[in-house]
Order: C-alpha cells, then sequence, then structure tokens
C-alpha cells in the first residue's frame, strides 16, 4: 500500500512538474531553431556597421534589434496556433500551457536581452576602434538592458496573435481586426523602444508604461487560453 502511495505521489509531482518542462522546453526548442540566424546576426552586424558607418551613422545594431523582435513575436504566436490543439488533446492543460509560456516568455525576454546587449557592446567595441561609437559605454549597456521589457511586449503581442487566431479565426472580422490593432500597437512599442529614457522621473515613467503594457498583453492572453474552445483544423 505505502509502494502504491509513493507511486501516486510522484506521478502527481511530475504532473505539477509538467507546466516547468514545457516552459523549457518550447524555450530551447526555439532556440535551436534560431541558433543560426543568432549567430549569422551576432557576428555580421557589429562587421557591417564598421563598414558603412558613413552611412549609417546610428549603427546596424540597434535597427536589426528591432527587427529580431519580429523573429521573437513570430515564434511566439506560430507555436500557439500550429501545436495549442494538439497540446490540449495530449491532455495538457490551459492553465499549464499559460504557465509554461509565461516561462518560455521570461527565458526568452533575459536571453534577447542578453543577445542584444552583448551584440551592442561588440557594435561600440568595433567603432571605437575604426570609426565613432554611436554611445557612450554606459548608455549602450542601458540600450541594450531595456529590452528586457521591450522583449516581453513583441513575445506577448505574438502570443495574444496566435492564441485569438485559433479562437477567434473563425470570424470575418478577425483579420480586419488582428491588422488594425497589431499596426497601432507596433506604433506603440516602436515608441517605448527607442524613446528610452536613462534617468530620473522620465525613467520610472517609461518603466511603468511597460509594466502595464505587459500586464495587460499577459492577462489579455491569459483570458483568451481559458476561454479557448479547441476545435480540431482540417
Amino acid at each position: 500500500m505505502a509502494a502504491l502511495d509513493d507511486t501516486a505521489a510522484a506521478a502527481t509531482a511530475r504532473l505539477a512538474r509538467r507546466r516547468y518542462r514545457l516552459g523549457l522546453s518550447l524555450f530551447f526548442g526555439s532556440a535551436r531553431w534560431l541558433r543560426w540566424i543568432v549567430l549569422a546576426w551576432v557576428v555580421a552586424t557589429p562587421l557591417l556597421s564598421v563598414l558603412f558607418h558613413d552611412a549609417v551613422e546610428t549603427g546596424l545594431w540597434s535597427i536589426t534589434a528591432t527587427v529580431f523582435q519580429w523573429f521573437v513575436a513570430s515564434v511566439a504566436g506560430m507555436w500557439f496556433y500550429q501545436n495549442l490543439p494538439g497540446t490540449v488533446a495530449r491532455g495538457v492543460t490551459r492553465r499549464e500551457i499559460t504557465t509554461a509560456y509565461m516561462i518560455f516568455g521570461l527565458l526568452a525576454s533575459v536571453a534577447t536581452a542578453a543577445v542584444v546587449t552583448a551584440g551592442a557592446l561588440a557594435e561600440h567595441a568595433l567603432l571605437a576602434a575604426f570609426a565613432e561609437p554611436v554611445d557612450t559605454w554606459a548608455g549602450t549597456l542601458a540600450g541594450g538592458a531595456r529590452y528586457l521589457l521591450i522583449t516581453p511586449i513583441y513575445f506577448l503581442s505574438g502570443a495574444l496573435i496566435g492564441a485569438s487566431a485559433i479562437r477567434f479565426g473563425g470570424s470575418h472580422w478577425f483579420t480586419i481586426v488582428v491588422v488594425a490593432a497589431a499596426s497601432g500597437h507596433y506604433a506603440g512599442v516602436l515608441a517605448l523602444e527607442f524613446r528610452f529614457f536613462g534617468s530620473g522621473g522620465d525613467l520610472a515613467l517609461w518603466l511603468g508604461v511597460c509594466l502595464a503594457v505587459i500586464a495587460v498583453l499577459a492577462a489579455g492572453t491569459a483570458a483568451v487560453l481559458r476561454s479557448l474552445p479547441v476545435r480540431s483544423r482540417t
């Protein structure tokens, strides 16, 4: 009897940890899928910034860092749209998926911010050696670190669109609403991304707005998942 209880307890513990394993699996799977893109980006962009520093005074890294955020958003949205019905059919609950996705988003945001910061510092070092740096070392570091809050906005936007595509995809107005909302949302994200303030009350305001947007997107994604009638796609 004790052996059966131990087996049941072990099974319950494994089930409780499943959401965390899923979150880690999503992150590492996405990292493997993007690894060559990231490697090419990190190696080539700082070098190109030096070669074209006369033509692009702001450096290429800040531009490509923004482009890479769309890869993050696309990965987050595509997984939902392509895999969510099958994942639920295998017995994974919506609550588990929500927790796993928040873990996935946290890890993706930290990793992306680390890569963006490293690339920005590499570009700064090369420009300091061969041309003229765009910013100070401190400004470059702060500019990379801001992606700790910018990347979650992109990630959760992609996740919300992907989940909503399943939830409302059969409605004729869905595409129009998504295109209009995404356009306005992207304009707002760009304003946050490039109107970063380094100190004082302006920084506090920037942090507050970013955190509020992240909270709204996270709540919206969770709400869509909770009401999701998963239908098979043929």
